[in-house]
């Protein structure tokens, strides 16, 4: 029987962009965010009339939110200054501005949790003279892509493919909410780990993940009983009053540290992360690239992951709106297993189109397992 190969997918924002902001719209994201959370905590202060008494609980919180709010907006404005927010964290970084850093990674964490939550609701991605598109809960590309490789089981719970993982340069839980789909009953992220690994052992601590986020995941951190939770326990379906009563409770500096270790950079030299990581990739025989311009400061940790030495890609497709060769040929790859007879180099694949996640044409029907549990065919 012919074995299976070994999928990796490489993921950048791009990957997320039906439903995350990006690039310069994040920015303008976290300002909007800022004026509603403002605009809500300043409602028991109006004199309108048909305010609802009902809304007079937010004075309670609206110095905790208004502090949060006045520093996420200033987070907004050093994206821009700096290009990215990675960039501005390297400043931080480098000047040993270690409580500012540690507050912009609780930042972070609280915003792509509370955007994926709620406000992708009241957002437009993209509009023209004739139609407005919003944001999406769940970039319905991811949805398609982990329906292909959850396998059946004799139990309850079904699998993903032990031949797949995904590494991700994201913030975001957006592969991890499509995965949580598509249970009997759906998972909540914690549930999810348990059946699909994405969260460290411990607060630094990576092995055998089947997801590895390099940059990080929101929406978690280590509480007082080191122990690793979810900051936002309804993670799923936010509403805005539990949105500003959990800022109030949770936004102070005694725990800008918590989410540190859960929010990493590529100079954070996690080392348990980066061997899991190395781990995948030299396990790997198709290696996917969806949605990642390579950032200068992420260029270390790529070129070790991309050219290690016990590397032995038999193809790489590259699949971006920005795609192209050069961008690739900083890494000088090379595939190794696909040389012919006359020993010329096979390149990478481009792909431009983004409608969908692309799924090689080498992955074989589930009769080709190695999980004794999955129902074959």
């Amino acid at each position: 029987m012919k074995k299976a190969k070994k999928i990796t997918y490489l993921f950048g924002a791009g990957a997320s962009y039906n439903a995350v902001p990006i690039l310069n719209s994040l920015s303008e994201s976290m300002r909007s965010v800022v004026v509603f959370l403002k605009t809500e905590v300043r409602k028991p202060n109006s004199r309108n009339r048909n305010f609802k008494e009902a809304d007079w609980w937010l004075k309670d919180y609206a110095t905790a939110v208004n502090l949060f709010s006045d520093d996420l907006y200033e987070l907004a404005l050093k994206s821009d200054e700096y290009g990215t927010i990675d960039t501005y964290a390297k400043k931080l970084e480098l000047n040993n501005e270690h409580q500012e850093l540690k507050k912009m990674k609780f930042l972070v964490s609280i915003f792509f949790t509370i955007w994926q939550g709620y406000f992708y609701k009241s957002h437009i991605l993209k509009q023209d003279e004739s139609s407005r598109i919003k944001y999406s809960d769940i970039d319905i590309r991811y949805k398609s892509l982990v329906s292909n490789y959850l396998l059946k089981t004799q139990n309850s719970f079904p699998t993903l493919d032990s031949n797949v993982n995904f590494v991700s340069w994201n913030y975001d839980h957006q592969l991890e909410s499509a995965f949580s789909l598509f249970f009997k009953n759906k998972l909540n992220l914690t549930e999810l780990n348990d059946q699909i690994k994405f969260l460290p052992t411990s607060e630094n601590v990576y092995s055998n993940n089947k997801i590895l986020h390099l940059n990080g995941i929101s929406n978690f951190w280590i509480n007082n009983n080191k122990k690793l939770e979810r900051i936002f326990q309804d993670d799923d379906e936010l509403e805005i009053k539990t949105i500003i009563k959990r800022i109030a409770q949770l936004y102070k500096p005694s725990n800008f540290g918590k989410s540190a270790s859960l929010i990493n950079y590529a100079w954070d030299n996690n080392l348990s992360k980066l061997k899991d990581a190395k781990r995948i990739f030299q396990e790997t025989d198709i290696l996917i690239i969806i949605g990642y311009s390579f950032p200068t400061f992420n260029r270390e940790i790529d070129a070790q992951l991309l050219i290690g030495n016990n590397n032995k890609f038999e193809k790489i497709v590259y699949q971006d709106p920005n795609a192209s060769k050069e961008l690739l040929s900083v890494f000088d790859l090379d595939i190794e297993a696909t040389r012919n007879i006359y020993k010329e180099k096979k390149e990478p694949i481009i792909l431009q189109n983004t409608d969908q996640f692309h799924i090689p044409a080498e992955y074989f029907p589930s009769a080709i397992r190695e999980n004794d549990n999955t129902i074959t065919f």
